[in-house]
């Protein structure tokens, strides 16, 4: 489990609800056999599709991403942003940023899944990524049409926020990892629904 997850279970508990931890592919089996219908199910970004797919409509559904932008106070930024996916034209540049330095794997969800994503959305628009990790992070945002940001789990609240006001102030849009696939997957506005009250 990664940190955003160990988080949120964390919180779940102090609140003295109950957290159900399941693989994926246990979803629809554990929402037959659990006898109660849970108030909320908390998804990983990448397989946000199929969750949503195999969740029925009346519980709730969000991500671990949303959660966290949410608890780091930039969910309507990030929610707003990903809306800049749907004006991408050719030649446009995008910059994927994230805040660790783990080692990738060959899937990688920052360099590979996401722009994989991006151009299938797009129609398979010419379209440039560069990328950043750790300390990583252009001073000059201006060539970039949307930034992508990783949750910022491992970079403190005063950091991300340095972050979110570069690009504000520069006029670029910036999401999140969580939020953007929730775009792309077509399940935004329902992964919003809990969280709505952080949107006004």
């Amino acid at each position: 489990l990664i940190l955003p997850q160990q988080q949120t279970i964390r919180d779940v508990l102090e609140a003295g609800a109950a957290a159900i931890v399941i693989k994926e592919d246990e979803l629809s089996n554990t929402l037959e056999t659990l006898g109660k219908k849970p108030k909320l199910v908390i998804t990983d970004s990448q397989v946000f599709a199929r969750v949503s797919e195999e969740t029925p409509e009346d519980i709730w559904l969000t991500s671990f991403s949303i959660v966290f932008a949410r608890f780091k106070g930039n969910l309507k930024t990030a929610a707003a942003g990903a809306a800049a996916l749907d004006r991408l034209k050719d030649g446009d540049k995008i910059l994927i940023s994230e805040g660790c330095t783990h080692h990738r794997q060959c899937d990688d969800i920052g360099t590979v899944k996401l722009p994989r994503w991006i151009r299938q959305h797009t129609g398979n628009k010419d379209l440039h990524f560069e990328f950043t990790s750790g300390t990583e992070f252009p001073v000059d945002l201006s060539p970039y049409k949307l930034i992508i940001h990783c949750g910022g789990c491992t970079l403190n609240e005063r950091e991300m926020q340095y972050r979110l006001k570069c690009a504000e102030d520069q006029g670029v849009p910036i999401t999140n990892y969580g939020t953007a696939i929730a775009h792309l997957k077509g399940v935004l506005e329902r992964s919003l629904i809990p969280v709505r009250g952080s949107l006004e």
